[in-house]
């Protein structure tokens, strides 16, 4: 689509939403080079995975009852590794596990800006601390690290 508007003398896209987070990392296979290549900007959604990298991989919350697509992610092993990383670097830096994994995705050039849901005003302002994390490349790799490719899911 992108071709044909370019050669037609259509507007071309300027964004796409697309699901990514931590959690579920498949558009880097094909959709996040393109969209580099094309300079078009990534607006993700669900860049908190539902909630899951918001709170210890032990913890439950009231959506997990009620949300029946809380379980994409699935409950693996290496689901449970992330969670584990995030929580464990997060508390290392002295952020919120939300603010390191937004703060993850904010380093990947393509990503314009993500699509945030909150429950409350104060967890909003929470979330905007991310702009001021920075991560290291090895802090960036050791988060990526324990990621398996996965089925598409969420479209």
């Amino acid at each position: 689509m992108q071709n044909y508007a370019i050669n037609n003398n259509l507007t071309p896209f300027i964004s796409m939403q697309n699901h990514y987070n931590l959690l579920y990392r498949e558009e880097e296979r094909e959709m996040m080079p393109t969209l580099e290549h094309f300079g078009v900007g990534s607006i993700p959604w669900s860049p908190l995975a539902r909630g899951q990298l918001t709170r210890p991989f032990s913890q439950d919350s009231g959506r997990s009852g009620t949300d029946p697509y809380f379980s994409i992610y699935g409950a693996g092993a290496a689901q449970k590794a992330i969670i584990d990383h995030v929580e464990e670097l997060a508390k290392k830096k002295g952020v919120s596990m939300a603010q390191l994994s937004l703060a993850w995705m904010l380093h990947k050039d393509v990503v314009s800006a993500p699509i945030i849901g909150t429950t409350s005003i104060e967890k909003l302002h929470g979330l905007v601390g991310a702009l001021d994390v920075k991560l290291s490349e090895e802090e960036i790799k050791s988060l990526e690290e324990a990621y398996e490719s996965r089925t598409i899911i969420g479209h």
